[in-house]
Order: structure tokens, then sequence, then C-alpha cells
């Protein structure tokens, strides 16, 4: 195991970039998965194979962001713990979340698996999607106990600072999926893209649990459960969990808008969702960087550090958008089109659609830059109620605009969506943060 980075000494630039390069890294493998996915099915089984996974896209991704953003919570108490040098508490926060964590996937994974399709019916899935679907949907939503669980030996991973395990686990488990990928597809078609995500995130945990344990980290406690960090983690993680879900429930009503306009646009718009993972690879990984140097400064006390640490976030975001935007603004048609194969006139269709949408998300990836820092700033501080509340606007901008735009903009309302959430949410975030610094700065 990497030795753990303390981030309350020396000075942030370098302790940020150190600790975010490995988790960018991560996000591209793990974001490999995706288009591996997306190609193999697009190129291999067709355009409507491929738009039926994408019309499961907003359905898992509610789950999947909902149970992601509640570790989050959990990482940011154990980065509190390690950044007090509280390693006896930290072992109980971390057996007890472990717990709470996977009889939340457990349940979420039994209700998938017996309402996935009624889900997608509910979503005005196209009819000819349906079944193939449901199909995927039920195998991701089942193996939720497994992702749950995956996502918390990360967020345990970087409370200490360590962001290289993880990478090295991502390496082996994408390499694995690829190979799975191609093995399974045809005998099995949709679904064997689906077991060789879960078997692929299997093999990352196996190995992130052995370091972890063969490094001393993960210790067993005198109480496998403690109520008073179980406390602590349901008042971190839950809100951030609610935050996630309100916020995808309102990409669940604006899916709907997009099945709405047919098979070619629901796969164009999934090539844009799936191409707009690569945009955020280098944001997610500051983000994990902040929150991490956020909360273990807290933790310790030091309170200017805090502010620091977000300034430096800030311009590092700035920095590497403005790389991307270009990037992406040149080269987005053509990175759309490896990951679909049609007939001319079907293909040309999704590649409009997707172009568009892809369009919209990166002129607007400096205002999500800013929701996700100042979001992590906050969670940092131990203020999830701020989050909450951005996913409720969030929620309501999405509705308002699929519902009011699309009378008189058409398919423009659909796909200025997503951004306008995200302008409404950033301006509460940056708000609230400089306000409770300042109250901070006062108190300490």
């Amino acid at each position: 195991m990497s030795k753990p980075l303390d981030m309350t000494k020396e000075k942030p630039l370098r302790l940020i970039v150190l600790f975010a390069y490995p988790l960018m890294l991560v996000g591209i493998l793990q974001l490999s998965y995706t288009l591996v996915d997306s190609a193999v099915i697009g190129r291999l089984l067709g355009v409507n194979a491929f738009a039926s996974v994408g019309a499961t896209a907003n359905p898992h991704w509610l789950v999947f962001d909902a149970l992601m953003s509640t570790t989050h919570g959990f990482g940011a108490a154990l980065a509190q713990r390690f950044g007090a040098k509280d390693y006896e508490g930290l072992n109980k926060t971390f057996s007890t979340a472990v717990i709470i964590a996977v009889t939340l996937g457990t349940a979420v994974g039994l209700a998938g698996v017996f309402g996935s399709k009624s889900v997608l019916v509910l979503l005005n899935t196209p009819p000819e999607l349906l079944n193939d679907a449901a199909l995927y949907l039920s195998f991701l939503l089942g193996g939720m106990p497994l992702t749950i669980f995956h996502n918390l030996l990360g967020a345990m991973l970087r409370a200490v600072g360590d962001s290289r395990t993880q990478l090295r686990a991502m390496i082996f488990s994408t390499l694995l999926n690829i190979v799975l990928d191609i093995a399974l597809v045809i005998p099995l078609g949709i679904a064997g893209v689906a077991i060789a995500t879960l078997l692929a995130q299997l093999a990352a945990c196996v190995y992130c649990l052995r370091v972890l344990r063969k490094a001393g980290i993960i210790k067993k406690p005198e109480r496998i459960w403690d109520t008073a960090s179980a406390k602590e983690l349901v008042r971190l993680g839950a809100p951030l969990g609610l935050v996630a879900a309100v916020t995808e429930i309102g990409a669940l009503v604006v899916q709907r808008y997009i099945n709405a306009y047919g098979v070619e646009f629901v796969a164009g718009m999934a090539a844009a969702t799936r191409l707009y993972n690569l945009l955020v690879i280098i944001a997610g990984a500051i983000e994990g960087a902040v929150a991490t140097f956020v909360a273990q400064n807290f933790g310790a006390k030091l309170i200017e550090r805090v502010k620091l640490g977000v300034t430096v976030g800030r311009r590092l975001m700035f920095a590497s958008s403005a790389i991307i935007m270009a990037f992406a603004l040149l080269f987005g048609r053509g990175i759309l089109s490896l990951l679909v194969e049609g007939e001319p006139e079907q293909l040309a269709a999704v590649l409009d659609a997707g172009q568009r949408q892809f369009m919209v998300f990166t002129l607007g990836l400096p205002v999500l830059c800013l929701l996700v820092l100042y979001k992590a700033a906050l969670v940092g501080v131990g203020n999830t109620v701020i989050p909450m509340l951005s996913g409720f606007f969030e929620f309501t901008m999405r509705i308002l605009s699929v519902m009011l735009l699309t009378s008189f903009l058409g398919v423009w309302g659909v796909h200025l969506a997503v951004a306008s959430g995200w302008i409404a949410a950033a301006i509460l975030l940056i708000i609230s943060f400089n306000v409770i610094y300042g109250k901070l700065i006062r108190s300490s």
C-alpha cells in the first residue's frame, strides 16, 4: 500500500496534485468500462442494442449516484477521523459503514431485480428497446451490494490519503472487463456486458480489501457496530444520497422526454452522456483531492488551510477545463462516431442529437466544476444540508427547463435541462460555502 498522505502539512498545491493524478487515472479507467461496454454493444449488436443500454442510463445512475454519494459522506467522516489521528474511531466508523452500506445495497438490489421493467415502462421506453433494457438494468441493479462495497473501499483509501491503490486495482479490473466483454457479449448478448462489469468490480474489491488489511489500516475494532459512528455516518451520508437521488429523479423526467423523440435521439443522447464522463474526469479527481484535503484539515482544526485548498482546487479546475473544452469542441463528433454503427441515415440522426447535447455539456463545464468543488468543500467541513438543498435547486431547474422550453424550443429544451440545473445549484453552493467559512474563521 502507498504511504498514507497527511494533508494537514505542506503546500496545498503539491498535495492536491499528488493526490489527484491517480484519481484522474482511475476516472479514465472507470470511463473505459462504460466506453468499452458501449462500443462493444454499439458495434457488435447495433443501434437498437446501444439505445437499449442508453435507456437504462438514468435509472441506473439514479441508484448508483445515490449510493456513491452516500459513501462520499461516509468518506468525509473517515477522513476527519484520520485527520484527528483517531485511529480507533477510524476503524469503528469503517466497520459500521460496511454494515450500513451492504444492507442498503442489498435492499436496493432486490428492488432493482424485480422492478426494472416497471420503471422502464413508466419512463415510456420505446417497446422495441424494453426487454433488452430491462435485462441489462436488472443485472446492474442486482449487483449493487458489490458496487457500494467497492465505493466504500475507495472512500476509505481516499480518507487516509491513498489514491494509488485504487488506481492499481482499476488497471487490473479494467483489463479484465475488456476481456470479459469480448468473451461474453456474443454468447450472452447485453447481459454478458453487465456480468463482465460486475466480475471486474469484484476483482477490484478483493485487491483493495487485501491491501487495506495487509497495511493495518483496517483492523477489527472492539465493537463491529458503533451507534455513535452510525449516527455520524447517517448525518453525513444520507443528505448526499438524498440529493443525488433527487437530482437523478429530475434526470428520469428528462429521460421520459428523450424517449418520446425516438430510438435515434435516445441513442444520440446516450452517446453524449457516455462522453460527458470524459469531460469531468479531471474535475472529479480534483474534487476528490479537495474533499480529502478539506476534511483532514477540518478534523485537525486547521481552518485557514480549508479555504486555501478550495482556492487551489478552483484554479486547477479552471485551467484544466479550458484545455478540455477546446479538445471536446474540436473532436466531439468524431469521438461520438466511434461508439455506434448503423445505416447512414440512422447514424447521422444519432450523431446530430449526440453532438448537440455534447456541446451543451462542454460549454457548461466551468459551472459544473464550481458545483462539484464547493459541494466537496461543504461536505468536508461537515455540512451536508446545503448540498442537499442544492440538489432540490438542480431538480427544480431541470424540470422547469424540460417542461417549459420544449414547448417552443423543441429538442433544445431537453438539451439545456441539465445545464440549467448546474447553474442554480452552483450559485447556492458558492454563496453558502463563503458564509460558513466566515463563521468558522470567526469561531476559531
